[in-house]
């Protein structure tokens, strides 16, 4: 088992999330960056582990998508919520059933270091929960279907509707040489042909929370980060296991040309990009695509159940 993501000092971990909501995404995240920012030169090292150990910055200390998910979320504690689950997956599952002992979640953590860093991880964990708003008292409540099946029909004609019109956009952007648009209105499309794809009883695939249970789609759209849709494709099996890291590769390429960094590809590298988002999407919607042979719009989803 990996071992689980932890600090010392619980406050450091409340600070260390504040300063991604509040502070300007850095580049690269070193530990001297925290240094600057109050952290003890220990303490900041042991945060950039935490930090990687969250999924919130790479082995390379590159903020990651989940890192942009969290900074831009309208409701940061959904956000934190589905990171502490995949993050902490072996308690999370404990505690999902119910009311756990301490020394049940000490002795699940045991792939840390000795008694003290497990003491350490559960710790963080009761924090992260609490900041997160997971109840660790009770089990959550599971989220119903809360419309009716022509309603989640509406919102499905509307994503692939809406699938359509950003390729588009996405093939626009490239005849008028703008990869970096190209690349984000290409993955938009896959990320609403996906949706439509995980409709069934009213997109309850996504509906992981309480919280979520009486979103709407566009509101889903808005909290479910890149990298946890990939996951629930592949959990759901619209995208084998085995092409986990080449779509994981798409979704870097879109997020670096979304954010700030120096990176233009370009036009055979973005048609390149497009036409691998054609394969993901036929490949999800059950079809198939090549290359020399690819669909000029993402195929129909199925009917939801």
């Amino acid at each position: 088992m990996a071992a689980l993501p932890y600090v010392h000092d619980v406050k450091d971990m409340s600070r260390l999330l504040d300063l991604v909501l509040k502070s300007t995404t850095p580049g690269t995240l070193v530990a001297t960056h925290l240094v600057a920012n109050g952290f003890t030169p220990s303490a900041a090292d042991e945060a950039v582990v935490f930090l990687e150990g969250l999924g919130l910055i790479d082995a390379d200390g590159r903020p990651t998508d989940a890192w942009i998910a969290y900074r831009d979320a309208e409701q940061p504690a959904d956000t934190l919520q589905q990171i502490v689950r995949e993050a902490y997956a072996p308690l999370v599952e404990l505690t999902d059933a119910g009311p756990v002992p301490q020394t049940d979640l000490l002795a699940r953590a045991d792939d840390t270091d000795g008694e003290a860093d497990a003491a350490a991880v559960v710790a963080t964990f009761t924090a992260l929960c609490e900041r997160a708003g997971i109840s660790l008292t009770a089990p959550a409540p599971a989220a119903a279907p809360v419309r009716s099946r022509r309603e989640v029909l509406h919102d499905v004609s509307d994503l692939m509707q809406r699938a359509v019109d950003e390729f588009e956009q996405a093939r626009r952007c490239l005849a008028a040489e703008l990869p970096r648009p190209a690349h984000v209105a290409a993955w938009n499309s896959f990320v609403a042909l996906a949706f439509a794809q995980l409709a069934d009883d009213d997109f309850s695939a996504l509906r992981i929370s309480p919280r979520r249970a009486s979103l709407g789609v566009d509101e889903l759209m808005r909290l479910v980060h890149g990298s946890e849709l990939i996951r629930i494709l592949v959990k759901h099996e619209l995208v084998p296991a085995a092409d986990k890291p080449a779509l994981d590769d798409l979704l870097r390429q879109r997020n670096d040309c979304a954010s700030p960094l120096p990176y233009t590809p370009d036009r055979a590298t973005t048609a390149t990009y497009l036409s691998a988002i054609l394969g993901v999407s036929a490949q999800i919607s059950g079809g198939t695509t090549n290359d020399a042979a690819a669909p000029s719009t993402p195929p129909p989803p199925t009917t939801p159940r």
